[in-house]
């Protein structure tokens, strides 16, 4: 089984949507998608973006302003690059009565050479030392009381030089110890930055091609938080 197709059950949904529209929108093959790496940079490299030739990032979502990214570092670095990066955002709404998720909106968007707009005055260094504090930690156990304090501290230092856009998301527990990020306010950056639209639908059909309007899938179940974790705070 390649790696483009080796997803968890929890994923389904979201590979699912994203399998179509990298074909039916963007132009790529099924062979093609076949040698993308799990791990790779992109989704979609602009060498098989039949539609506009940009490196695609296909995110879902059910929450309309926040949608998870990758790595905080992965992240910082493809937005300061300066090569094309566009991230594509299929937010759903899930019918629990009907066990099904249905496609409510899409939208791409371009954030190429977007660190300031993303990450304030905050450098590459700073986000470094964060993951290291972090990867600390040994693996196989929680971090302890005194961890955690330095950990979340020197996070929310670095949050009060980014502004609001990316939340900086820790996972440090028993099985990992990293550092992701999270577009926190999505559907203010859309309208605070008008010019980054490429385009937007609230419909299943998007930029002259479609995607399955509705996929079954049950709600996805989260563990309680705990001190392992400190969670996204809703957004007002």
């Amino acid at each position: 089984m390649t790696e483009f197709f080796r997803k968890s059950e929890t994923q389904s949904h979201g590979f699912s949507w994203e399998k179509d529209i990298l074909m039916n929108v963007y132009g790529a093959t099924a062979e093609e998608l076949c040698t993308i790496s799990y791990t790779s940079k992109f989704d979609l490299p602009s060498e098989w973006n039949r539609l506009d030739g940009s490196n695609l990032s296909v995110k879902t979502t059910g929450n309309e302003n926040s949608v998870c990214m990758a790595d905080c570092l992965r992240i910082f670095d493809a937005v300061a690059s300066g090569i094309s990066f566009h991230l594509v955002v299929i937010h759903y709404k899930q019918d629990d009565l009907r066990k099904v998720k249905m496609v409510k909106t899409i939208v791409e968007i371009d954030l190429t050479s977007s660190r300031e707009l993303l990450f304030g005055t905050v450098s590459r260094e700073q986000l470094e030392e964060l993951v290291t504090t972090v990867k600390m930690v040994p693996q196989k156990r929680k971090p302890t009381n005194e961890e955690h304090e330095r950990m979340y501290g020197l996070r929310d230092e670095i949050h009060a030089r980014m502004g609001c856009m990316i939340h900086l998301d820790i996972k440090c527990n028993s099985t990992q110890s990293r550092v992701q990020c999270s577009l926190n306010r999505f559907r203010e950056f859309v309208q605070k930055y008008p010019e980054r639209v490429i385009a937007q639908s609230d419909t299943n059909e998007f930029r002259g091609g479609s995607i399955s309007l509705e996929i079954a899938s049950s709600r996805r179940v989260f563990k309680k938080p705990s001190l392992e974790s400190n969670p996204i705070l809703p957004v007002s």
